[in-house]
């Protein structure tokens, strides 16, 4: 493999011979000056060093591995092998890195064992030049989620009973290698194993069970015993990925099931990625905790950065502006334990409630003339407006008591603040006075279990102010997740670790935040 050195690359003018190029992208272009910025080249400075030896021949720089992954990702590049073909091919690609060819595990190994936190830095700077440009606003923050699809077969797990056989094979010293002589020994070894324990009806089973799935019993998977068991317990789920441990088998939008992580973006009002990061949990009920702290540590970097490199020196405003942002989401956040983290980091949030949701969606579904999606509850022809209910016969029900649910037994919600706990929300007919149905009326009183932060965050969103907020979400959300996605609608993520696959998100937001950049500023440097 040829190889230069990291000083000769450095003092290739780059940037100049592509912009001798009348029609080099101009997304190329914008990324070139970006890596090479004063501010990305600290940074790569810290992953060079990471990968000098003095043994063997010198590591590509990862200034030139940088960019083209980059640019990759942003012409929907997403593979090893294609990204190493690209670079045979493109003759733009072929300036940047002076002629060389990195090869597909040049790029595998640049996203499995790079520094995360100096990728995420890579990502900051984005925020950098565009705060520096004025184009950063933190007035309102919009987060949405997505499922990002990993590299593992969906029909690949391994069990807890698995695992134990895992532990048992190794005891019997019967792991195979993969090549066919070991699986060879193997299959001998338990089929003695067999014979051994032909009275032991549990054993037999067990050995049996072993031998339908011999590929498994193997040294690679045995050393991610740890990971397997210790995910296993954490989750206290029925199976694990073998080649991903760390996905979660999760619902995805093409109504499958896959192992997948769920990608959390946090966007500004004008379309921009704030920050970014996937989560094993597989719905929203239970992010907005790891959301908030991802945000603060995003800032403190940003800040950080900020007084390093940035012209700006708007520290202040940027700490005032997060404090007194408006976080939007949809109804998928919109659970006790994600309003209970807003409420006591005093954030300012609108979550739209799942009832206004569902009325909104059987609207458009009868606008449709499609079905319309109804639960089994007396309680879903009551139509919720401001400060009460419209019964199913017309009338507005006001709100009379609320009143505390009594608890003979400990409950999870005893360490709670009160305006968490579920109580009961008594609503009353206000007058009854004209209704045909006045006499055979089962609908004069409504009793609804929520606490208070659910009652309250309902009054918020039917303010027709915070209904304004609300309609600037789809936009944001919907282009930044569709930008991410490949042509059929699905994100499906190269990394094949966890390391990988966060750093890979944090330079498709990268390229994101540049493309807006180019957007805005109309000019690619």
């Amino acid at each position: 493999m040829p190889v230069m050195e990291l000083k000769e690359y450095k003092d290739c003018s780059i940037l100049n011979k592509l912009k001798q190029e009348e029609d080099c992208p101009k997304m190329l272009l914008t990324i070139t000056n970006f890596a090479f910025s004063k501010m990305v080249q600290n940074l790569m400075h810290q992953l060079d060093s990471e990968f000098e030896s003095k043994r063997g021949r010198p590591a590509y720089p990862r200034t030139l591995l940088l960019i083209v992954v980059l640019y990759c990702f942003s012409i929907d590049i997403a593979n090893y092998t294609k990204m190493e073909e690209e670079c045979k091919k493109n003759k733009f690609l072929l300036i940047v890195t002076c002629g060389l060819k990195p090869s597909r595990n040049s790029f595998a190994n640049f996203l499995n064992k790079s520094d995360a936190k100096v990728i995420k830095k890579v990502f900051i700077a984005t925020l950098v030049l565009l705060n520096d440009l004025h184009f950063l606003d933190f007035v309102k923050l919009f987060v949405d989620g997505t499922d990002a699809i990993v590299r593992a077969s969906r029909n690949n797990k391994i069990t807890p009973k698995e695992v134990e056989r895992l532990k048992l094979m190794n005891e019997w010293n019967l792991l195979h290698n993969n090549t066919p002589k070991s699986i060879n020994r193997t299959i001998k070894g338990l089929e003695e194993k067999l014979e051994f324990y032909k009275n032991d009806e549990e054993m037999c089973k067990t050995i049996n069970s072993i031998l339908k799935r011999i590929n498994l019993y193997n040294t690679h998977i045995f050393s991610k015993l740890d990971i397997y068991s210790t995910i296993l317990n954490e989750r206290n789920i029925g199976s694990v990925s073998v080649s991903f441990p760390e996905a979660c088998w999760m619902k995805t939008k093409k109504g499958i099931y896959d192992f997948a992580f769920n990608l959390q973006e946090i966007m500004t009002e004008n379309h921009i990625i704030l920050t970014g990061m996937l989560l094993t949990q597989s719905n929203d009920w239970k992010t907005i905790k790891d959301v908030l702290k991802n945000i603060y540590e995003t800032i403190d970097l940003f800040i950080e950065m900020q007084r390093e490199f940035g012209e700006r020196k708007n520290y202040n405003e940027i700490q005032k502006r997060i404090r007194e942002h408006i976080l939007i989401a949809d109804s998928g956040y919109f659970s006790t334990e994600n309003l209970y983290h807003l409420f006591i980091n005093k954030i300012n949030a609108l979550v739209m409630p799942k009832k206004l949701s569902e009325d909104h969606n059987n609207n458009l579904r009868r606008e449709n003339e499609y079905k319309e999606k109804r639960k089994k509850s007396t309680k879903k022809d009551f139509i919720r407006v401001k400060n009460g209910y419209i019964c199913p016969s017309g009338r507005f029900m006001r709100l009379v008591e609320v009143k505390k649910v009594k608890r003979w037994k400990p409950h999870k919600e005893d360490a709670l603040p009160d305006i968490c706990k579920t109580k009961k929300y008594i609503f009353k007919t206000y007058s009854c006075k004209g209704c045909p149905n006045i006499e055979n009326c089962k609908h004069q009183r409504l009793v609804i279990h929520i606490s208070d932060l659910i009652y309250e965050m309902t009054e918020k969103f039917l303010n027709k102010r915070y209904k304004i907020h609300y309609k600037a979400r789809f936009s944001r959300s919907e282009g930044i997740n569709g930008f991410l996605k490949g042509d059929n609608g699905v994100l499906k993520l190269i990394g094949t670790t966890e390391k990988a696959v966060d750093n890979e998100i944090q330079l498709r937001n990268t390229i994101y935040n540049l493309t807006r950049l180019i957007n805005l500023k109309d000019t690619a440097y």
